[in-house]
């Protein structure tokens, strides 16, 4: 079990800390920026820590293509906010991204070649275009889905050797990202860093503001005066959750229903973007209904999530993607409880399974049993 322990350190000061001795202990350091207001934060911290140390550090950013125009406006400023101190790693290639809002275009290859007049914008004219590592040794997790996202951070990754990758990873998000940061320390010259985690080729990557909460991060911003994504200001004003407010892809599982408000933040973004894909207008109408994409409330037709998730499976149009779910559903619980999960997965092509299912007895049949016990 993790267990937190308060020191008589605030979180600025263990941050730098931490950067100062990755300084000290790697020549290549690469910090992974998304335009959020966490990788802002690091990418600042530590470009600062180079300016003073005279080197240089790589800012990563694969670019996603569907993405708000502020967050490359955002990048953008980060890659010159130390022009001197800054090797700029902007890759725009071509690799798979999941199409939550469309079953019958479930992915998007960012940057597909022969589709430049679509694209959400022209490339950079100094970004990274074509793969930069050996692809006679190109890995692909699971080649059914093909050559994704987290593929081309492998890839990226494992060509490099003795090299600090440092994320803006806040572990006090979830209990999810505490496992992340604390599974597999990484030992450094010696010294045991539960902050980081081991990988291949001498590689580490180090999670310096794990620590930290929301308020760190916006009272650093505000500190600093450093610039940010607008969007953050937008969905603030339109009362959207804390926990919801992100800034990353418009169309995988866990970001659509920011194309509800999109047309309102950035109409060109949007125009663009029902011509780039296919259920880009099912998700600003459908984002968030609590029958359709959030599968929250079963519609009037159906009896049961247990029927719903059996129509929804048969009907699946993807016959390549169907069997996914079928092996995945079949070691699952045979309840409303899991069915629902599983109409959720369905209804948001969530075949990689990022949106995982809670596979155990229906909790509210034991609170309504209880209660009848009791009456």
């Amino acid at each position: 079990m993790l267990k937190q322990i308060y020191i008589n350190k605030d979180v600025l000061t263990s941050a730098r800390e931490r950067i100062s001795f990755i300084f000290d202990n790697y020549e290549n350091i690469h910090v992974s920026i998304s335009g959020g207001k966490d990788s802002t934060v690091l990418a600042h911290l530590v470009l600062s820590e180079a300016h003073k140390r005279n080197r240089r550090i790589g800012l990563f950013f694969l670019d996603e293509e569907v993405v708000y125009d502020s967050t490359i406006q955002q990048i953008r400023y980060l890659m010159n906010m130390y022009p001197e101190n800054t090797i700029k790693l902007w890759y725009q290639i071509e690799f798979n991204l999941t199409n939550s809002t469309s079953l019958s275009e479930p992915q998007l290859k960012c940057w597909e070649k022969g589709k430049h007049k679509i694209w959400m914008r022209t490339k950079e004219t100094d970004s990274i275009q074509y793969p930069s590592w050996d692809r006679t040794k190109e890995t692909v997790r699971d080649k059914n889905k093909g050559f994704g996202f987290y593929d081309a951070i492998d890839n990226i990754q494992n060509a490099r050797e003795n090299t600090a990758f440092l994320v803006g990873l806040r572990a006090t998000e979830s209990p999810n990202r505490w496992r992340a940061v604390a599974k597999n320390p990484v030992d450094v010259n010696g010294t045991h860093v539960y902050w980081g985690t081991k990988m291949k080729h001498g590689n580490a990557s180090f999670y310096p503001l794990y620590d930290w909460n929301f308020h760190d991060i916006w009272k650093y911003i505000y500190d600093e005066e450093l610039r940010y994504s607008k969007i953050y200001d937008y969905q603030f004003k339109k009362g959207i959750g804390l926990q919801e407010i992100r800034v990353s892809s418009l169309i995988h599982e866990k970001s659509f229903k920011s194309l509800v408000e999109l047309p309102e933040f950035e109409p060109k973004t949007y125009d663009k973007l029902l011509k780039r894909i296919k259920g880009i207008s099912i998700g600003n109408l459908y984002g968030k209904d609590n029958k359709m994409l959030k599968a929250r409330k079963l519609p009037k037709n159906y009896n049961s999530w247990l029927e719903y998730r059996d129509f929804l499976l048969e009907t699946y149009p993807d016959d390549n993607k169907r069997w996914i779910f079928e092996k995945r559903f079949s070691r699952h619980l045979d309840n409303n409880y899991v069915a629902r999960q599983q109409c959720r997965q369905l209804l948001l092509n969530d075949y990689e399974n990022n949106l995982p299912i809670d596979n155990k007895e229906d909790p509210r049949e034991k609170t309504i049993q209880k209660w009848r016990e009791l009456l």
